[in-house]
């Protein structure tokens, strides 16, 4: 439990005593402050990011138990994505900066300066790829070694956001400030538009089936769209 929830809870306490009141707790706190992306890694653990929190966690989903495997100041993590050799990475939306937690625990920085720097996500082939919907507007290319600067892949991209890298090799993604979901060949930077009509669509994902999804922030909505025709069918109502 953290410093100030410790502080509130107790502060709490003591107003509801002397006001003569029966404090009695129904639920217990959550150990996240507002979960964001997320990755499972090969044995099945859920790695979360929490921006707010400023942490990453890792949850055993079978037993429910959490752990901060990265805390404040180096989380605060927007999405998470767990590499082919097991090496955490995350982006600080906040500083702008991609981090990289090796499998011994090592933390280091992939690249800085990157201002609202959003979704990651690697290739089949372990590269990895990152997208910044505000300011430059750009999808990058990411060294893992963090010695290159990004490389620029696809710019302006339409406010790219949540995204996925299919096993063909193409990055999905909707383009938020377009209303539209491409496909976007990452060997040469040129996309394509499979779907369009959507209202600030956020994130494209895919099932164990090869189902694309996508989100609707506005409206709540979740739609499965056909990339060969763009055919939408709501799944649910959020």
């Amino acid at each position: 439990m953290s410093i100030l929830r410790v502080i509130i809870l107790i502060l709490t306490s003591l107003t509801v005593e002397a006001a003569g009141y029966e404090l009695q707790v129904l639920v217990s706190s959550s150990p996240f402050h507002g979960v964001h992306g997320m990755d499972f890694d090969s044995k099945g653990i859920l790695y979360v990011g929490d921006i707010m929190g400023m942490s990453v966690h890792k949850v055993d989903i079978k037993t429910g138990t959490t752990e901060s495997v990265v805390g404040p100041p180096y989380g605060g993590a927007d999405d998470v994505k767990v590499g082919p050799d097991g090496t955490l990475v995350w982006t600080n939306l906040i500083s702008g900066i991609i981090f990289a937690r090796s499998p011994d625990g090592i933390i280091r920085e992939l690249a800085t300066g990157l201002p609202g720097i959003n979704t990651v996500g690697f290739h089949p082939d372990g590269r990895l790829f990152a997208t910044q919907p505000r300011g430059l507007d750009a999808l990058y290319e990411i060294d893992m070694a963090g010695i290159k600067p990004p490389r620029i892949i696809f710019q302006p991209s339409g406010g790219l956001n949540g995204f996925v890298i299919m096993d063909d090799g193409y990055l999905y993604g909707p383009q938020g400030t377009l209303g539209t979901v491409v496909r976007v060949d990452l060997a040469s930077g040129k996309h394509k538009v499979l779907a369009d009509g959507f209202h600030d669509p956020t994130g494209v994902k895919s099932d164990s089936r090869g189902n694309l999804y996508v989100n609707e922030l506005v409206t709540g909505t979740l739609y499965r769209f056909d990339p060969n025709t763009g055919e939408k069918t709501i799944i649910a109502q959020l």
